[in-house]
């Protein structure tokens, strides 16, 4: 599975691989297959002018018997090699062309199936190409060493990319490699998965020679969410569904003041922690402070890490903003408020309150019932505010990227506000005080 942005030469690539095999060996059969018969066309045409070229026959002598004639039959979408036992060496068809009875002994290549924008959102025709996958086109492998190849631009979390990435998951868990950046491998060594952005963890260009990082990042300015996510940084995102999305929110460019310029806000902060359950979750933990009515992000956790390799980070956020309390979700048995009041004691903090909750609720329906809560009350900071790759960065694009439509890779940062909004701002953690009456009013 690889995925790239536009014009970054997936289609080159799987012509000379095709083209490369066929030297390899003159026995192998191919299907190729895209959106349209004239792309399939012309890849067709692209690999047998690869073979004819003399400099082909230099680096596979074998072909050097052929001449100009290497084919036994050259129509364009179906031709054979000379001495091939194959009914067929290469066939190009269109994702709505027939391939019953046809089959490719090493490899199938599904080269952009998705006819760009203007299917993205269309369900229906992700769900056929899908229903064709599982009915029709794994089937037409001869034999187990066909190599499934599927290739193209991102469009949607619905797409058939997507969903077949989604269904090798399934079987054996995809971790990045130790080799290469931009891949995963799964752990059963049947599968490998290339993600390639526009713009990498770092906000630069990942091929300057497509486009500058300048360029990308004017690009991205000017592109909706939803494309920019999808085409360019091959993380797609949902078209519809998305109650988060950043137009949606709550912004501020500075903390409210009052009249004569002096803080509105308190001068202490406020936190709520969800811990990871498992390695996919990242710990979050959003930090505000409050003029009593609204609620200001001002900084956050966000890693994919253990709970045990951000204990010096929490404790450090808690003293840089003055953190008087501290919700914590924790569903697991460890004794994270205990160790948490233990490392404060021993750096002198006492103002800290640290209180743990117990959720049971789903969290689909906790987030969705206060959903309208932290989109009245919370404000964020706006995009040119904080950097993409930073934990801030991070924990906004998990938010704005939520939707109840479509499933979710993770929900850590609207569980993470949920919680705040449950726990901090409707006070529902918040432990029972004794509140002071005057006793001569009620005759005592």
């Amino acid at each position: 599975m690889a995925s790239y942005p536009p014009s970054t030469g997936k289609s080159v690539t799987l012509t000379y691989w095709s083209a490369w095999l066929y030297g390899v060996n003159r026995d192998y059969s191919i299907i190729r297959m895209s959106y349209s018969d004239d792309l399939v066309a012309g890849f067709s045409r692209s690999i047998r002018e690869i073979i004819l070229d003399k400099r082909y026959r230099d680096v596979f002598p074998e072909y050097q018997q052929y001449g100009n004639k290497p084919f036994a039959s050259s129509e364009v979408y179906n031709w054979k090699l000379k001495d091939s036992s194959v009914p067929a060496s290469h066939i190009a068809v269109s994702r709505d062309g027939q391939v019953t009875g046809k089959r490719a002994n090493k490899a199938m290549i599904f080269d952009d199936m998705t006819k760009g924008a203007e299917e993205a959102t269309d369900s229906k025709i992700h769900q056929d190409l899908y229903n064709k996958w599982t009915g029709n086109w794994i089937n037409r492998r001869d034999g187990n060493s066909t190599k499934f190849v599927f290739a193209g631009t991102m469009w949607s979390p619905e797409d058939i990319l997507n969903r077949i990435i989604q269904d090798r998951e399934a079987i054996s868990e995809l971790v990045p490699s130790k080799q290469f950046k931009y891949v995963w491998e799964s752990k059963d060594g049947s599968t490998v998965v290339i993600r390639v952005p526009l713009l990498d963890e770092n906000d630069e260009t990942t091929c300057e020679a497509v486009m500058t990082t300048e360029e990308a990042r004017q690009l991205r300015d000017v592109t909706d969410d939803f494309q920019w996510a999808c085409v360019y940084q091959q993380d797609p995102i949902p078209a519809e569904g998305l109650d988060f999305a950043d137009e949606l929110l709550n912004h501020f460019d500075r903390l409210p003041v009052n009249e004569d310029g002096t803080p509105a806000y308190s001068n202490y902060s406020l936190a709520a922690l969800d811990t990871t359950r498992k390695g996919k979750d990242n710990i979050s933990m959003p930090i505000c402070k409050t003029d009593g009515r609204n609620y200001y992000m001002i900084d956050c956790i966000f890693k994919k890490k253990g709970i045990t390799e951000v204990y010096d980070e929490i404790i450090a956020k808690i003293e840089e903003h003055k953190i008087t309390w501290l919700v914590i979700e924790n569903n697991t048995d460890t004794s994270l408020k205990t160790l948490l009041d233990k490392m404060l004691e021993d750096r002198g903090i006492y103002y800290c309150s640290i209180t743990e909750k117990y959720n049971t609720p789903k969290k689909e329906k906790r987030i969705n019932e206060n959903q309208g809560t932290l989109r009245k009350l919370m404000y964020f900071k706006n995009k040119g505010d904080y950097k993409p790759n930073s934990d801030y960065g991070r924990f906004m694009k998990n938010l704005t990227t939520y939707s109840f439509d479509y499933p979710n890779r993770n929900d850590d940062a609207p569980d993470s506000a949920t919680l705040f909004v449950t726990e901090i701002i409707l006070e529902r953690g918040k432990p029972n005080k004794p509140k002071p009456l005057n006793r001569t009013l009620l005759g005592i």
